[in-house]
């Protein structure tokens, strides 16, 4: 779909990271932009800086595993802008430990705020990007729903469940004007790698550390756009990482292999 003036965009875990630097970047484009996280302060921030830029904004506090405040979020959405056309779910959190020492509560946290925080997202924003087709939802998962690493347990699996319910929107809504998007980056420079406690060095393999560079929030964002307006299906980045996604699907045997020798 076309990004024009006045296209109305849900764009959730949008407080700081990749969901802030989307935000700003549909703002540039003339869309206007509902902007939904837990914290209400750098939400206001942010429509600020949104409204500095010639564009509408609209905060919206809400946690993603909570349906009410989802459905409420969405609904509140669509009085503003009288209608939905794109959907960024890019709510998430991590949870870095070896499967043997990990709580319950962060398996539960994880997979609630990452999976079922975007399938609540979704269906509620569905019905409505639907009716304004065409449309577009595009997740923001990650490359560890695609290549497993140490102590990523709960956060692979859940991204790897996002990665999924996506592929299978997809298929189900091809034909009536809404098209889907994943993408799936490698570390990014965002407050998360500090929230989520996760240690480069520790936990992600050696040759990801040799090989794989750091992204930036404004490749991503680049990413995003360029899978909404070509309707992209997977998307991963960089492009390094889709080698090592392939090889995996491939020959699983053989990168076993390779991670035992390689760490």
């Amino acid at each position: 779909m076309k990004l024009t003036q006045g296209t109305a965009c849900l764009v959730t875990g949008a407080s700081s990271g990749i969901g802030r630097e989307i935000a700003l970047e549909l703002a540039r484009r003339g869309c206007r932009v509902a902007v939904v996280a837990r914290s209400a302060e750098p939400l206001a921030a942010l429509v600020a800086e949104i409204e500095a830029l010639g564009a509408e904004g609209l905060a919206l506090t809400a946690d993603v595993r909570d349906e009410g405040a989802v459905a409420a979020a969405v609904a509140a959405t669509v009085e503003r802008f009288g209608g939905l056309q794109l959907l960024v779910a890019n709510a998430g959190l991590g949870r870095y430990a070896l499967v043997e020492d990990q709580p319950a509560e962060h398996v539960e946290t994880t997979i609630l705020t990452n999976y079922v925080g975007m399938t609540h997202t979704v269906r509620h924003a569905l019905p409505h990007l639907l009716a304004a087709a065409p449309a577009h939802i595009v997740g923001v998962t990650s490359s560890a729903g695609l290549i497993p690493h140490h102590h990523g347990s709960a956060y692979c699996a859940s991204k790897a469940a996002c990665n999924m319910y996506l592929a299978t929107l997809r298929l189900e809504i091809l034909d009536r004007g809404v098209g889907v998007s994943w993408v799936c980056p490698g570390l990014v420079d965002t407050p998360f790698v500090g929230t989520a406690q996760l240690d480069p060095q520790e936990h992600l393999p050696l040759l990801a550390r040799w090989l794989v560079p750091t992204l930036q929030t404004t490749q991503v964002t680049r990413a995003v756009i360029r899978a909404v307006q070509r309707n992209k299906s997977e998307v991963v980045l960089p492009p390094v990482l889709r080698f090592f996604a392939w090889t995996r699907r491939l020959t699983p045997r053989f990168t076993d292999w390779l991670n035992r020798k390689t760490g």
